[in-house]
Formats: structure tokens, sequence, C-alpha cells
């Protein structure tokens, strides 16, 4: 791959890819480095499948811990004695599910 940051023509002038704006080099994006200069530009990598289920499973995981934090409020409500056991009993079965699949994604089962 050819990177050509200081392209000139036979005369020694800027020439297309650039432009000259207020004194300054810039990129012309009217211009093709591709095919008209047999430039090349960079294409980061595409993750692989692995990659991208890592990043699934690894945002699943943070948005499920976000949960329990945000959560976290009625716990300490309920161990303050400000919520009964019935008021905590859906926000306990629910904080346990995130936990259990925190586990299971942790795990890789």
């Amino acid at each position: 791959m050819k990177y050509n940051y200081n392209y000139r023509d036979k005369d020694g002038n800027p020439a297309p890819p650039y432009l000259w704006v207020n004194g300054c080099q810039v990129w012309n994006p009217t211009q093709s480095l591709y095919a008209e200069h047999g430039y090349l530009p960079y294409v980061p990598p595409q993750p692989s499948e692995e990659e991208l289920a890592e990043q699934a499973k690894q945002a699943r995981i943070s948005e499920l811990k976000m949960l329990l934090a945000e959560s976290d409020y009625k716990a300490i409500k309920f161990a303050e004695g400000w919520l009964t056991g019935d008021e905590y009993a859906y926000t306990k079965a629910q904080r346990q599910e995130w936990r259990d699949e925190i586990n299971q994604l942790e795990s890789g089962e």
C-alpha cells in the first residue's frame, strides 16, 4: 500500500488529492486516491464473529451490572428497614436473576 502525504505534480505544485486552504494543504474530498492515483485507503480490520460475540457478551454484562447498581438503593432501604420484605421481594428476585445471568455469562456456559 502506498500513502503519499506530499503528492506533487510534474511541476512540483501540490496536485490532487490535496487543496490549499488558507495557506494549508488539506485533503480534497472530490478527488479519488484509489483509482486515479493508485493509492489505497486505510481500512480498519473487521472484527471476527468470535470478537463480535465477546463484545456483545461484555455489553450485556455491563448492562446487568448497571441495573444492579441502579437498584442498590432499594437494597439499602430494605437493610435499613425503610422497605418491608413484601415491598422488596420483587426487586430481590430481579436482582438475583441479574446476578445469575452475569455468573452464567462470565463462566461461559
